[in-house]
């Protein structure tokens, strides 16, 4: 399963990007809010900091308005993705910009039957909100498994981004389940490659031996 990041945070999208980790980036609304800064170059920062795809939600809610959102969005760099909310208008939108070959997110997916509409609208990825379903039904990764089968079953392009990823032993679940990918916050993706103290113990032990032996953590193993 790919590893997408939900932030604007640059350094964090630098990290992960060096950690060979990183499939892309994901923003909305909310998180762009907070950046207090020129939108368009808050995104450029991104696109230069990972080489990945970066999805970005129109605010629109009507079919032209989110047409002419993402049509400028779009514009920006061929790695963008465009976020469109899971509506009647959404799916119209995700259809005809897929069509011109304009990638599209299906976002706000609580439900299998709405992710079922963006595959037949078209839609490359279909952002399930995991957190949010596990605290409103509590079927989250049913949720996930039955969709992922639906799209098995019948073959459609739709990758499963799963968002609202809340902790780390979320993300394991959504790994379990099949789906393509997963987009984290920065802390939970902190959370999943921290050290551990079994790590360092098993460190420590490394450098006990090689010390013993008179030689240092940068000796090098082979002599010229």
């Amino acid at each position: 399963m790919k590893i997408w990041l939900d932030t604007i945070d640059i350094d964090a999208i630098r990290k992960a990007q060096a950690m060979g980790v990183l499939a892309g980036v994901t923003t909305n609304p909310s998180i762009l809010a907070t950046s207090n800064r020129d939108v368009e170059a808050v995104l450029g920062e991104i696109l230069d900091a990972q080489s990945g795809p970066l999805a970005v939600q129109v605010a629109a809610r009507g079919l032209d308005g989110m047409l002419a959102q993402a049509r400028r969005i779009a514009g920006i760099s061929p790695r963008m993705v465009v976020k469109i909310p899971a509506t009647e208008d959404g799916f119209r939108a995700m259809s005809i910009l897929e069509r011109e070959g304009i990638s599209t997110l299906a976002t706000t997916i609580f439900e299998t039957r709405q992710l079922a509409l963006a595959a037949l609208a078209g839609a490359s990825y279909a952002a399930p909100y995991v957190n949010r379903i596990e605290l409103s039904t509590g079927n989250a990764f049913e949720v996930l498994e039955q969709s992922q089968r639906l799209l098995d079953a019948y073959g459609y392009k739709t990758a499963i981004l799963a968002a609202a990823v809340k902790t780390v032993d979320q993300f394991l679940r959504c790994a379990q389940t099949g789906v393509a990918a997963a987009t984290l916050p920065v802390e939970v993706f902190q959370q999943l490659h921290a050290s551990s103290e079994d790590i360092e113990q098993s460190l420590r032990k490394f450098d006990a031996a090689w010390q013993s032996n008179g030689l240092t953590r940068d000796a090098a193993l082979f002599k010229a």
